[in-house]
């Protein structure tokens, strides 16, 4: 009885939202004329008196490229390349119009079925966004799963604050884009009122309201193509000429496109998911619901931007005096100091560089950053997740993701510890055992990079085998006549030659791959999906050598990634997770840029198979991509633990060197404390751009490829005639379906789902980079046991300090004090206090 009068309820309330399937969405109709630049973008006369700064809003990659903040230090990120997804960091705080959503299918007085953790029948106190107290993640007794149930009907059966069939499970088990009423998910102890739903779903009521929803779904995601389209020809047409008209024009784009997600999602969150047990149209549902940040109170969001903007403007602005030179101080990151990092070798000039900029970049900007931990747990609140942390990791749907991201790198270890004492024995060599100690961490300044996360920059100090020189086929390509179209023509050419999609000459007619000499063009390499189905672009100022021979084949690796997944609703079309697209492009790059591929073009002349050929090519790999990896996951596990209030913002600095020890084997050249914020000055901290997925897509991207060459034959375990990283899959139709397979999914799946399909490993698996670095790792530990080097670091000292002022002084050096072993902390206090009454009494 009770189940008929639900369902009459349900399908009268239906009924009355379907007067019109039509989402009440605003589709701006505007007065139109054309810039002349690119003619599909229209703009209105209100769009040109928009007389916000572009730079100042949005900071990278809208600044200007001279400042350093418009660049960033992509190279070291191993970004090749970038999708356009990538680069909107949406945002935006501006008036939104207030929409009546009573029209929505499934609607009523319920939000979503957003429920992730345990929920209390008592919890029902509003929420007191005025209260301090709350902003600093003390919240009120309102959990977090229940925002918008809080006024529900009591005699609702399906009010879960009151439903004794519903039994929740923690956050650690819950996919939050499942449909929690899929019978194989143990995840409810539903007992009847599954049943009901089940009678529900055979009900031909029922089926004509779902129907309804999915036309009405297919209306959004049309409306959203048109919108996203308009916004992307307006970010196109800004990077391709750069000018204030189009400057402006871009960012009213944005705006719009902004706000119609808002809506969108709002109109999304007012359906109640509780009867829908089609998963793909419940995770279409729960994803177009998402909108990050946005999805904050107005005031709360304008908060958040103002941050952002303030911290970015510090970013953007930092400049240093050179060293010994205190008259020249208009050194910025682009490009004199990051030259400097990269190409001096004078320790002290390491030194003042890497502490001056570190200085102005970041020390300004922590109370901006202390006030953003607090809005992070407002974001949480409104995304429904428990904190700031849990948010952080919200894409890749796992509970336990940052445990997930310590076990792969526990299986990475080992690899990173031997090759990191084999180059803390070359630095010592060179600068000398009195600056760095054998059994300590390294100084991060002397690496060859302002953040210690790449290490090529020191090659010359540290090649395994210096009179064997590096493949370098430039000369080859510049002797042959290569040209940038030739190249991209070369790229097309290898993915067809494996099954995969001609691009077609629209491609090539609407791309860009010089930098033109009538207008400026931001040349950071990205692909652009126009989001219509058919137009996708690439934006690189293409240079003749081997270096951007990899980059447009990884820049074509996003374009077929466009091409196979774009039958999908938009909301489908990306990778399956943040990483996906990267990890893809990347595994590309890992054949072309075998020599087998090079011999294959007619760029290498001989075979090279000497050892200490592979040796060297293995370990410049190495030092960019596996020394990387641990300062990727040091970031963002420092940001977990902030967001998620497990580091106390008082001793965060100090949090952070903790992890840059315990990860990486690095320690800052001098000693630091909480007056300082080092983690600042790394650009995607103030832009507050999550890093995570660097470090996954880097770990990823081995474990596509060894997919690729094992199913092609190419790599065989256990076989040296045929070992992981010289395989090249060119002309490997077999490897070319599965890399089809994976691509056409976007992210209708659950990423685990798509590897488990299409890899049969159902997780991120680090052992596929152990494979592939195989021959390097064995000949680092020989070379290890050969010079009797300490494998590993033992913590020497302290690196940072709540107050240096209670140290005494400002300690300069490789290592701070004599400590070789276990941790300590030295007070020298007391000693200074006594020398200070010496000489003091002596003169007297």
């Amino acid at each position: 009885m009770h189940s008929v009068l639900a369902l009459g309820c349900l399908c009268l309330s239906l009924t009355l939202s379907f007067a019109s399937p039509q989402l009440n969405l605003p589709t701006p109709q505007p007065e139109v004329f054309y810039n002349g630049y690119t003619p599909n973008v229209a703009t209105t006369p209100a769009q040109l008196r928009a007389d916000r700064d572009r730079d100042q809003r949005y900071g990278p990659p809208y600044s200007d490229a001279g400042r350093g903040g418009g660049i960033d230090d992509g190279l070291d990120d191993f970004r090749f390349g970038q999708t356009d997804d990538e680069r909107m960091r949406i945002g935006y705080a501006y008036p939104s119009p207030r929409v009546n959503f009573s029209d929505s299918p499934f609607s009523g007085a319920r939000f979503s079925n957003h429920n992730y953790g345990p929920i209390s029948s008592t919890s029902t106190t509003d929420r007191n966004y005025g209260n301090d107290a709350n902003l600093n993640g003390r919240y009120s007794d309102v959990p977090y799963s229940a925002q918008g149930e809080r006024n529900l009907n009591p005699s609702d059966q399906y009010n879960y604050n009151n439903n004794p069939n519903v039994e929740f499970v923690g956050i650690n088990n819950r996919n939050r884009f499942e449909n929690p009423f899929l019978s194989n998910q143990d995840r409810f102890n539903l007992n009847q009122g599954y049943l009901e739903r089940q009678r529900y779903q055979q009900d031909r009521r029922y089926q004509q309201e779902l129907e309804k929803l999915r036309i009405l779904l297919v209306e959004s995601d049309q409306k959203g193509s048109l919108e996203c389209t308009a916004n992307v020809a307006a970010q196109w047409n800004f990077e391709t000429n750069v000018n204030d008209f189009t400057q402006t024009e871009a960012l009213n784009a944005q705006q719009r496109y902004v706000e119609f997600q808002r809506i969108t999602a709002e109109q999304s969150k007012r359906v109640n998911k509780d009867l829908i047990l089609d998963r793909r149209l419940y995770r279409q549902l729960m994803l177009q619901s998402e909108v990050g940040p946005n999805a904050l109170p107005l005031d709360v969001l304008d908060r958040y931007n103002r941050l952002l903007n303030e911290m970015l403007f510090l970013y953007n602005s930092a400049g240093i005096c050179a060293y010994q030179q205190p008259f020249q101080c208009d050194l910025h990151y682009i490009p004199q100091l990051k030259d400097i990092m990269a190409k001096s070798r004078d320790w002290d000039e390491l030194q003042h560089t890497w502490v001056e900029y570190h200085r102005k970049a970041g020390r300004g900007m922590r109370d901006s950053y202390e006030q953003l931990i607090d809005v992070m747990q407002e974001v949480a609140y409104v995304n429904n997740v428990t904190n700031g942390g849990e948010y952080w990791y919200l894409a890749y749907e796992s509970g336990n993701f940052r445990q997930d991201m310590d076990i792969v790198w526990e299986q990475i270890r080992p690899l990173y510890e031997g090759l990191h004492a084999y180059v803390r024995r070359k630095l010592r060599d060179y600068y000398g055992p009195d600056r760095i100690n054998r059994i300590a961490p390294i100084p991060s300044h002397i690496l060859g990079n302002m953040y210690g996360q790449s290490w090529s920059n020191v090659l010359d100090i540290l090649i395994p085998y210096p009179g064997r020189k590096l493949i370098d086929v430039t000369p080859r390509m510049v002797e042959q006549g290569y040209t940038p179209q030739l190249m991209f023509q070369l790229a097309e050419e290898f993915f067809t030659s494996i099954n995969m999609s001609a691009v077609g000459p629209e491609f090539y007619r609407n791309s860009i791959f010089e930098q033109p000499l009538d207008r400026r063009v931001l040349c950071e390499p990205s692909a652009w999906d126009f989001c219509n189905r058919h137009d996708f672009r690439v934006k690189i100022c293409t240079d003749i050598n081997q270096r951007s021979l990899i980059s447009v084949h990884h820049e074509m690796a996003h374009i077929q990634y466009f091409l196979q997944y774009r039958h999908l609703p938009k909301i489908f079309r990306n990778g399956a997770n943040p990483a996906f697209h990267q990890a893809v492009g990347d595994a590309i790059g890992l054949s072309v840029s075998t020599p087998r591929h090079l011999q294959t073009l007619g760029l290498l002349q001989r075979s090279l198979d000497e050892s200490s050929y592979d040796i060297n090519y293995l370990f410049t790999m190495a030092i960019d991509k596996v020394a990387f990896l641990p300062f990727a996951l040091s970031l963002d596990n420092w940001r977990y633990d902030v967001f998620s209030g497990n580091a106390n913002k008082r001793t965060m600095n100090c949090h952070y060197w903790n992890l840059r020890e315990k990860y990486s084997g690095i320690k800052p050249p001098v000693l630091r404390s909480e007056k300082d914020f080092d983690p600042g000055a790394k650009y995607h901290i103030p832009a507050n751009i999550p890093y995570i997925k660097y470090f996954f897509s880097t770990v990823l991207q081995f474990q596509i490829y060894r997919g690729l060459c094992r199913e092609s034959g190419q790599y065989v375990p256990g076989d040296p005639r045929k070992p992981l990283h010289q395989c090249d899959i060119y002309r490997q139709p077999a490897a070319g379906n599965i890399l089809k397979t994976l691509m056409s999914k976007g992210a209708s799946q659950p990423w685990q789902e798509v590897l488990e399909e299409t890899q049969r490993e159902g997780r991120l698996d680090g052992t596929a980079l152990r494979e592939y670095f195989a021959p390097l790792e064995e000949w680092l530990r020989q070379e290890n046991l050969r010079t009797n080097e300490y494998v590993g670091w033992n913590y020497d000292g302290d690196y940072c300090k709540r107050s240096i002022e209670t140290a005494g002084l400002q300690v300069f050096g490789g290592y701070y004090n004599a400590a070789t072993g276990q941790k300590s902390s030295v007070d020298l206090y007391p000693l200074i206090l006594l020398i200070y009454l010496y000489f003091s009494l002596c003169l007297l």
